[in-house]
């Protein structure tokens, strides 16, 4: 799951988190790795370092790896 301080919509943000195994779930804000991104609720959708998460989650065996992405 990745989400954003800065939602609008999703209020608290936090309330979006899954639970699950961390060998299934990973709850991603973007502002703990890209501190100066202010995407929104809408804008998520289109930002490009949410897309690092997803990417690296579709091209890997379980969840997205911050550690992976984020050097």
């Amino acid at each position: 799951m990745v989400t954003t301080r800065t939602d609008e919509v999703v209020v608290p943000y936090t309330s979006a988190f899954l639970n699950g195994p961390s060998q299934q779930v990973v709850n991603i804000t973007l502002q703990d790795y890209y501190p100066l991104d202010n995407s929104e609720h809408l804008g998520i959708a289109y930002d490009p370092n949410a897309f690092k998460f997803v990417l690296d989650a579709l091209s890997h065996d379980g969840p997205a790896d911050p550690n992976r992405i984020v050097q």
